[in-house]
């Protein structure tokens, strides 16, 4: 993910000329006709030089202010300042360090190597340099917002966001401590109190092109892209040479599903300075996201030449190894990042760590990745999850409210101006319960459909096209209690709303107290007898139904599906009428498997393929013994219809099937069967064929 950008301090002693440059000029070349070796004129237009962007004019006086007077610190600090103006940063320290040896106490002095250390990102020396500042002169509004920036810099934020106060205390309205209060704040995760200073920053300054970048960046992560777009081209507007300004923009574009803008914009950034580090990092994560993992790697190895040292190329080179499944060698290198101060990279050591087995140490990486920064909703996510895994439900389900924040999981945040339930009373009062995710997870958060019913309110259960009569069975919804309506259709009257997935934080279901009266989806009857016509049994022996591919758009898919061939040793087995309950491109493997065979022969028969939604493959469930199935909705579905079901499970697999256990609380009538070593359907379908042979 792009940074934003942090405002590095005031804009020095120079500020205050802004203006009267020309009259100030005047003056001070009028001392020196007088006496041209009076120092106090040389500093004067050194920060005049400073003020008008005459960078070597700067150096210059300044040097003649050193010459004039070489026992004044006023004169080495205004040669620190040129210096570092100049990009000279060996030299700029060295001057700071003279005026303290000629007075130790000098107040700009400390501010201003304070300044430069923060600009060679040292901000533990930056802040003690800042500290020394404060103590000589209090009121020294740019050491308290350098101090902040130097503590948030450090992950330090709640104590930065304390200085950037101070300083507003003093210069209010200053628009560089609005701003890094704004970093401050979204860092904390109060992005409504952040948009309202980056606002304020504007209202002061509207060309501080880095506060419509960091509004942009903020408005994106809020989902509201359109918006986002205007602050960031209004920050390359502005300008045109911010590299990260494009990036951002490439960002944006990337996470719209617009590979060629992005990569427009990321051409951009890469011509203004082909050797920056962050552009590099940034094409990185373009090529991953487009599954070009060579590409990506090349991109890296420019990054990582030209910095071994930055934290974020060292963290993209573990989700590189990561992606390609080394979770030895990615723990290892996002270490290094940590080391380095990258506060995500723990979190992404935590999910290496899961990949690995090791369950308690990924645990204890999420729950510090939540401690280092308590505002970054991929963390809270991440530490949620490994707590349901591991069935620490009470602590894991109002963490995983932060799904809303975390745009991998959800782009744009659920912005209703009816008020969200929280699990009082109700007096009649209309629901809005919306389907989120994947279909199986409507299926399987359904049943809290009638406990809402319960508290007395009535149920506008909203899902996919795919699930709409499939909830027509509901209980309640048989007995008109609950309405069932469609995502995108016409908005429903509502007087509360809540998310699906978030009802079990709203009864703080715990595994002893997963809600289950039994079967709670089921099949019109005339829809049964239809499909037992359509599919009667061509052998003797169980009828099974069979489902081996998920939704390929799942990120995961590809560990929690298998090809249909791989499942062939089951129909060498016991006698089996084996029916697919296969949807979608996997139903082609059907055809593959025996091209020739006669239909009495077939080894599975097509059962799905033709279905028009989940409520006809739950006709065609209801004829069957068993289902055995792969992480799929087909799975939730016989599950919630009361069926026997066997689940085939990858090593890692999703954290509702938790970890060990071969049965699950959702679905009493499950049995799970897990992959020993990742990738091992083989040994999972040895036993599946076992327990075949045994029925």
């Amino acid at each position: 993910m792009a940074a934003a950008a942090i405002a590095r301090g005031t804009r020095g002693p120079e500020e205050h000329f802004s203006g009267r440059l020309t009259e100030l000029a005047l003056g001070y070349q009028h001392m020196l006709e007088h006496d041209p070796l009076q120092p106090r004129a040389f500093v004067g237009l050194t920060l005049v030089a400073l003020a008008s962007r005459q960078i070597n004019s700067a150096v210059k006086m300044a040097w003649a202010a050193v010459a004039a007077a070489p026992r004044a610190p006023v004169a080495w600090v205004a040669l620190g300042q040129a210096l570092k103006a100049a990009g000279r940063m060996g030299e700029s320290e060295r001057g700071y360090m003279q005026a303290i040896i000629l007075d130790g106490t000098n107040a700009l002095a400390r501010f201003g190597l304070g300044e430069l250390k923060l600009a060679t990102e040292r901000p533990e020396e930056a802040a003690r340099e800042f500290e020394l500042a404060l103590k000589r002169q209090p009121s020294l509004a740019g050491a308290h917002l350098g101090l902040g920036n130097a503590l948030a810099l450090m992950g330090r934020n709640e104590e930065a966001l304390g200085c950037f106060e101070d300083t507003l205390a003093l210069r209010p309205h200053l628009p560089e401590a609005e701003f890094a209060a704004g970093f401050a704040l979204a860092r904390l995760g109060r992005l409504g109190e952040a948009e309202t200073r980056y606002r304020r920053a504007l209202v002061a300054r509207p060309d501080f092109a880095a506060a419509w970048m960091n509004l942009g960046n903020l408005l994106r992560e809020q989902g509201q892209d359109a918006w986002a777009e205007a602050a960031l081209r209004r920050a390359t507007q502005l300008r045109p040479d911010l590299v990260s300004g494009w990036i951002n923009i490439a960002a944006l574009e990337r996470g719209r599903r617009r590979p060629e803008e992005a990569e427009k914009h990321l051409r951009k950034a890469f011509a203004l300075n082909p050797s920056q580090v962050e552009t590099h990092i940034a094409w990185c994560q373009f090529r991953l996201s487009e599954g070009d993992t060579a590409g990506a790697r090349g991109w890296l190895r420019w990054a990582l030449t030209r910095n071994p040292e930055q934290s974020e190329a060292v963290n993209m080179h573990g989700i590189l190894l990561h992606t390609e499944r080394r979770f030895v060698e990615a723990v290892e290198a996002f270490e290094r990042a940590e080391s380095l101060g990258h506060r995500a990279a723990v979190s992404n050591r935590g999910n290496s760590l899961l990949d690995l087995g090791r369950m308690d140490e990924a645990l204890r990486a999420h729950a510090l990745a939540v401690d280092l920064d308590p505002g970054h909703p991929g963390a809270q996510y991440n530490l949620a999850l490994t707590q349901l895994r591991l069935g620490q439900w009470k602590a894991g389900w109002p963490g995983y409210e932060s799904r809303w924040r975390f745009r991998e999981v959800h782009r744009a945040l659920r912005n209703f101006t009816e008020p969200r339930w929280r699990g009082e009373q109700l007096n009649g009062e209309r629901v809005l319960l919306d389907a989120e995710q994947g279909l199986g997870d409507t299926i399987q958060f359904c049943r809290y459909v009638s406990l809402v019913a319960a508290r007395g309110g009535v149920p506008v259960l909203r899902v996919q096209p795919a699930t709409e009569r499939l909830m027509s069975s509901l209980a309640v919804a048989r007995a008109g209690v609950a309405e069932i309506t469609v995502l995108g259709g016409e908005k429903p009257q509502f007087d509360l709303e809540c998310p699906l997935m978030s009802l079990p934080t709203v009864f703080e279901t715990c595994v002893d107290t997963v809600p289950w009266a039994g079967a709670y989806l089921g099949a019109e009857p005339q829809a049964v007898r239809e499909k037992w016509m359509e599919f009667p049994s061509i052998r003797p022996g169980l009828r099974v139904g069979l489902a081996w591919q998920g939704n390929p758009k799942y990120k995961a898919d590809r560990q929690r599906s298998m090809k249909l061939r791989t499942l062939s040793p089951l129909f060498r087995g016991a006698p089996v009428n084996w029916i697919s309950l296969q949807k979608g491109e996997a139903t082609g493997q059907l055809v593959d498997l025996q091209p020739d065979a006669p239909i009495s022969d077939a080894p599975i028969l097509d059962g799905s393929s033709r279905d028009r939604d989940l409520a006809d493959a739950a006709a065609l469930i209801a004829t069957l013994d068993l289902v055995i199935s792969t992480d799929t909705s087909i799975a939730h579905l016989a599950g919630a219809m009361g069926k026997p079901v066997w689940i085939l499970l990858s090593r890692l697999s999703d954290w509702r099937w938790m970890e060990v256990t071969e049965s699950t609380p959702w679905y009493p009538t499950a049995r799970l069967f897990r992959q020993k070593s990742p990738g091992d359907w083989a040994e999972v379908i040895e036993r599946v064929l076992g327990e075949l042979s045994k029925m």
